[in-house]
């Protein structure tokens, strides 16, 4: 202790040899099986070693790790006669029941934080699954990833464009017209039915729109337009009769009043097709109350709706 304090420096002297190379081993066949001449290779390699070791003396040590809990099996020599690490005292074990218990707590955060901190999450979450011994643990993850087959890369580039709300020109394959360009001042990344979605003004239509996720390739650039009108905002009031507590408000949305019948939102979006869906989310629970024209559009569009079900 007093030569380290001294020169800062680790030396031969300074170390104990037995309890290193047992510890050396330990590392190698967590990697990956070795055998006894890539375990030698490596030892003579090693900047403090530079030695050789006989194979009894690789038992001594193989030994030492089994006292310890480590359970190591050799192969036949026609797989290569190596040193397998078949299981360890510091492997992180969950059970099923852990597991199902972890997607619970996932499926129950993933409701309540941004996409950027959901990110954060499953990288953990994903990390932790390569030090785990349970291949139901991966599955499960996968299954239940609210951004599972997203590119994380383009996530992360989107997501630095909504927080700098940066004009982008993304790729978009759209189920209507193929794949295209589309020029968009990205405003925000957000969940709707499970789904992920990209939302903006589009600049071909000035125009408050989303963007399935999924469906984006590429930003193929960034910052194309430095300004853009900001389109006129709708504003509808409606009422619903269902309890208050029932209701989930979007963030475009404000309660205006509420008594033991009905509760009156005002809802305001410069996309008339987004107040729709809202609207119509909620089946025959809700009224719209003004402005009169678009009370006459969605009268309108719930009776083209029935035609198409007394035709079908």
């Amino acid at each position: 202790m007093k030569e380290f304090l001294k020169t800062k420096t680790v030396t031969y002297n300074l170390m104990s040899f037995t309890g290193f190379k047992a510890l050396l081993l330990f590392s190698l066949l967590a990697e990956s099986p070795k055998s006894y001449e890539e375990i030698n290779e490596h030892f003579f390699n090693h900047p403090y070693l530079h030695e050789k070791i006989s194979i009894d003396t690789l038992r001594v040590y193989i030994n030492s790790l089994e006292r310890i809990g480590c359970k190591i099996e050799r192969t036949k020599k026609s797989q290569g006669a190596k040193y397998v690490l078949m299981n360890n005292p510091f492997e992180i074990r969950i059970t099923d029941d852990q597991i199902n218990s972890i997607a619970k707590v996932y499926k129950s955060i993933s409701k309540n934080i941004s996409v950027e901190d959901l990110m954060y999450l499953e990288k953990f979450f994903f990390k932790l699954a390569s030090l785990v011994k349970n291949e139901k643990y991966t599955q499960t993850l996968e299954e239940i990833s609210l951004l599972n087959n997203i590119d994380k890369k383009l996530l992360e580039e989107l997501l630095n464009a909504c927080k700098r709300k940066h004009s982008i020109i993304i790729k978009y394959n759209s189920p209507n017209s193929s794949i295209k360009n589309i020029e968009v001042k990205a405003d925000k990344l957000e969940f709707t039915n499970s789904k992920l979605y990209l939302y903006g003004t589009s600049y071909e239509y000035n125009k408050y729109s989303s963007y399935l996720v999924s469906r984006i390739i590429e930003i193929v650039a960034t910052e194309i337009k430095e300004h853009l009108e900001t389109p006129e905002e709708i504003e509808v009031f409606y009422r619903t009769n269902l309890n208050k507590n029932e209701i989930s408000l979007q963030e475009n949305e404000e309660i205006v009043s509420s008594d033991e019948t009905y509760t009156t939102i005002k809802i305001k979006n410069s996309n008339k097709f987004f107040i729709t869906q809202r609207i119509l989310s909620y089946g025959d629970s809700c009224e719209v109350i003004s402005p009169q024209n678009y009370k006459d559009e969605i009268i309108a569009t719930l009776k083209q709706m029935q035609e198409v079900y007394k035709n079908d």
